[in-house]
C-alpha cells in the first residue's frame, strides 16, 4: 500500500492547486492573500507613481523655474543691452531748429529760416545799446555793478528781458566773450537797425551799424568803458581801473572804445584816464 502515498499527495496536490485556481477565477488577482506582495506591489505603485510624478513635476518644475530664471534674465540683459545701446547710440534728444517748438538752448523757433523775423538760427534778436549815464571807471562796482547798470537802465526804458543784460566789460581774468552768451541770432539797436548777423559778426572787426543809440532810442556819440579787444579778449596794457571797482585806481587807466564807429575802434581806442565819466555798452543776453 505504501506505493500508494504519493499518489494520494499527487491527487491532494492536485486538488488544492485546482482550489487555488477556482478561488483566483472566482474572485480575481486583487483578493490574493498575498500580503507582502499586494504591499509590495501597493509600495511599488505608489512609489513608482507618486516618486515618477513627483519627480517628473520637480522637474518640470525646476526646469521651468531655470528656464523662467533664464528667460527672465536674457529679457533684462536684452532690455539693458537694448537701453544701453539706445542711449549710447542716440543719447539725449537734441533740440530740432524749425520744428516750431522752443527747447533746450533755443530762445524761440517760428518753423521757418525767414530772415528779419526776429527769430534766427532760433535765437531772438538780442538788444545792443550804450548807456544814456555815464560813469568813473574807478566807481563801477567791478563786473557786477556794470551789469546793474545796464539791467537798471533797460528796466527804467522797459526793455524786454531787462535782467538778462550785461557790460561788454573785461578784466584781466575774466574776457567778456566768456561772460557773454555768444548768439547766432542777430544784433540790434533799439530803434532796430543791425548792428551784426550773430556774435561772430559782432565780433570780426567791424560792425553794420555803429553803438551809439541809448536805451531810449537817443543818439549818444562819446567814448565807452570796455578794457575788450573787437573780438572779446582783455585789451593788452590796459589798467583795468583796478578791475572797475577800487579808489586807488582814480589815477590809473582803463581801455575805451567810441560808439560811433563801426570798425574795431568801437569796442578798443586807447586808454582813457579812470576819473573819466564815460558810458558803458549793454548787450541782451
Amino acid at each position: 500500500m505504501r506505493p500508494l502515498l504519493p499518489v494520494v499527495t499527487l491527487l491532494a496536490t492536485g486538488c488544492v492547486v485546482e482550489s487555488i485556481d477556482a478561488i483566483i477565477a472566482e474572485r480575481g488577482v486583487t483578493d490574493c492573500p498575498s500580503s507582502s506582495s499586494e504591499s509590495s506591489g501597493s509600495l511599488d505603485t505608489s512609489t513608482g507613481t507618486s516618486t515618477g510624478t513627483s519627480s517628473d513635476t520637480s522637474l518640470d518644475s525646476s526646469e521651468s523655474s531655470d528656464t523662467s530664471t533664464s528667460t527672465g534674465s536674457t529679457g533684462d540683459e536684452s532690455t539693458d543691452s537694448s537701453g544701453n545701446s539706445s542711449s549710447s547710440s542716440t543719447g539725449p534728444s537734441l533740440p530740432v531748429c524749425g520744428d516750431g517748438v522752443v527747447e533746450g538752448d533755443e530762445t524761440c523757433d517760428d518753423g521757418n529760416a525767414t530772415p528779419g523775423d526776429g527769430c534766427q538760427e532760433c535765437a531772438k534778436d538780442s538788444i545792443v545799446f550804450v548807456t544814456s549815464e555815464v560813469y568813473q571807471g574807478f566807481a563801477l562796482g567791478g563786473l557786477y555793478g556794470a551789469d546793474q547798470h545796464c539791467q537798471s537802465l533797460a528796466a527804467k526804458a522797459e526793455l524786454p528781458r531787462f535782467l538778462t543784460f550785461k557790460a561788454w566789460l573785461s578784466t584781466p581774468t575774466m574776457p567778456a566773450a566768456d561772460r557773454l552768451f555768444h548768439s547766432p541770432g542777430r544784433y540790434l539797436l533799439v530803434n532796430g537797425l543791425v548792428v551784426a548777423q550773430n556774435w561772430e559778426a559782432l565780433t570780426s572787426g567791424a560792425i553794420e551799424n555803429a553803438i551809439m543809440v541809448d536805451e531810449s532810442s537817443q543818439t549818444r556819440e562819446s567814448g565807452v568803458w570796455t578794457g575788450t579787444l573787437v573780438n572779446g579778449q582783455p585789451a593788452l596794457g590796459s589798467e583795468f581801473c583796478k578791475d572797475w571797482d577800487d579808489d586807488s585806481g582814480l589815477l590809473k587807466f582803463g581801455g575805451t572804445g567810441l560808439s560811433m564807429n563801426t570798425d574795431s575802434a568801437w569796442s578798443f581806442f586807447d586808454q582813457g584816464p579812470c576819473g573819466s565819466e564815460l558810458r558803458l555798452y549793454c548787450i541782451e543776453q
